[in-house]
């Protein structure tokens, strides 16, 4: 089956998460959001419909509300959520509802709403296994807010990693939209390949297989058009869990930057360094 794709406004990481990252930390994850680009119409995202020689109807208030809906994703993520809920509440089984779910699982993402974001997300999945968007979000997101031992975390964490290899399988498939240049859709395809890179990257840390996190993560921090502080922090911790310290050092300094885990990636880049001049430890690298 081929991937589709809906161009919603890049997902950002922008609500409070307890992160299990090995070392048992809790923080604000840091980000913006990006412009979104220019809405479709409904006749361009509607899937195409079959030919019966008979004309299609069309519900025009269905439609005025799929447009504002649109029009939402380049307003704010609570305009984004108004509309999508408006719509969704409406017409449960429009042809429209499995993009528009889509859609509120990325703006109640933005606003730290995550039993919503799992809800809606997890009924966007239900309409189309093969959303992308929602794939690569909720691979990303549930690693971060869901531990092994909160209820129902370890299939949540299982439903995880799922997500993420079935987003790596169709993300290169996916066709580019008439409206977007080569190079943006590439942007697109490589942020969303860095959202389930970060994912499992996480879960590696978890299981304790800092090997494997070190490729995920650095695949991640690659991908990314904007590289996550909060992906530097969890490469910092596998490569100095692998014993890889000039490489902890060099992603401890790029977290310590910017953003608000300037604190705590200076602290961890200080006490490698200590490690490394004292001789307390031996680097691989």
């Amino acid at each position: 089956m081929r991937a589709k794709v809906f161009i919603w406004p890049a997902a950002v990481l922008g609500f409070a998460v307890a992160i299990s990252a090995g070392a048992g930390v809790t923080w604000a994850q840091y980000g913006g959001q990006a412009a979104a680009p220019p809405p479709a119409s409904p006749a361009q995202s509607a899937p195409a419909p079959k030919e019966s020689g008979k004309p299609v109807k069309v519900n025009k208030a269905e439609e005025a509300a799929y447009k504002k809906v649109l029009e939402a994703q380049a307003a704010d993520p609570a305009m984004q959520i108004a509309a999508g809920e408006d719509f969704v509440s409406k017409y449960p089984m429009s042809k429209y509802t499995g993009g528009v779910y889509g859609l509120l699982t990325s703006a109640y993402f933005n606003t730290g709403n995550t039993d919503k974001m799992f809800a809606a997300g997890a009924t966007a999945l239900e309409l189309d296994p093969n959303n992308v968007d929602v794939l690569s979000l909720l691979a990303m997101a549930i690693p971060r807010r869901v531990k092994a031992n909160t209820p129902d975390g370890p299939q949540q964490l299982q439903k995880a990693e799922t997500y993420a290899r079935h987003a790596l399988d169709l993300i290169p498939t996916m066709t580019k939209p008439d409206a977007l240049d080569d190079a943006a859709f590439e942007k697109a395809k490589n942020d969303k390949l860095a959202l389930c890179h970060s994912g499992l990257g996480l879960l590696d840390i978890n299981h304790q297989k800092f090997s494997d996190a070190r490729t995920e993560l650095t695949q991640a921090v690659q991908l990314a058009s904007s590289a996550d502080p909060v992906d530097y922090y969890l490469l910092g911790n596998a490569d100095a869990q692998d014993g890889f310290l000039h490489g902890a050092m060099a992603a401890y300094e790029k977290c310590a930057a910017s953003g608000p885990l300037q604190t705590q990636c200076k602290s961890r880049q200080d006490s490698v360094k200590k490690d490394i001049d004292s001789g307390t430890k031996l680097s691989r690298d």
